[in-house]
């Protein structure tokens, strides 16, 4: 198995165990967080998708992101140019939560995008610098850190959801 193939892999497996997180959700429940200090469903699909349009389609295919290409930006009511990493608690507190269908649209068109990326790109590519001028990351690490930031928050999103309503119900 090549590197991109596993990365399709693990993707596939985590956005089934996102799909079942969500499963169900009410709006209440998406916005809803634990503690004044915590994120909500809703702010974590938000973010791991800012992320990851951000690395795939700006820093891997030098593209405009999807948030801006495809108005997801106004679709969402969401800060422009912003990821949510490192958001003070002000920045939390004012995030204006959206629709979950809505997320849940621009989450789909990005893993799209991502999918397509993965099932064309040249294993060469992989070893890469994604970003000469910035950082030492190749294209197959930044695509191996999107693997894990999603796994990561789809666990979070389960976390929240068990807190809330259970996670079978």
């Amino acid at each position: 198995m090549q590197l991109a193939q596993a990365i399709v892999k693990s993707l596939e497996q985590s956005q089934g165990y996102l799909a079942k997180a969500l499963d169900g959700l009410t709006q209440e429940e998406a916005a809803w967080s634990p503690a004044s200090e915590s994120n909500s469903i809703a702010f974590i699909l938000w973010h791991v998708t800012r992320v990851e349009d951000f690395f795939v389609v700006r820093v891997i295919q030098r593209q405009t992101e999807l948030y801006e290409a495809e108005g997801w930006r106004e679709k969402l009511g969401t800060p422009a140019k912003d990821t949510g990493f490192e958001y003070t608690l002000e920045q939390l507190r004012a995030w204006p939560v959206t629709k979950l269908e809505v997320l849940r649209g621009y989450s789909e068109s990005v893993r799209k995008k991502t999918l397509a990326l993965l099932s064309s790109i040249a294993p060469e590519r992989l070893s890469e610098l994604a970003r000469p001028d910035r950082s030492p990351d190749t294209v197959g690490g930044i695509l191996c850190r999107i693997t894990t930031e999603f796994a990561l928050h789809v666990g979070q999103i389960a976390y929240i959801r068990g807190i809330k309503r259970g996670i079978n119900k």
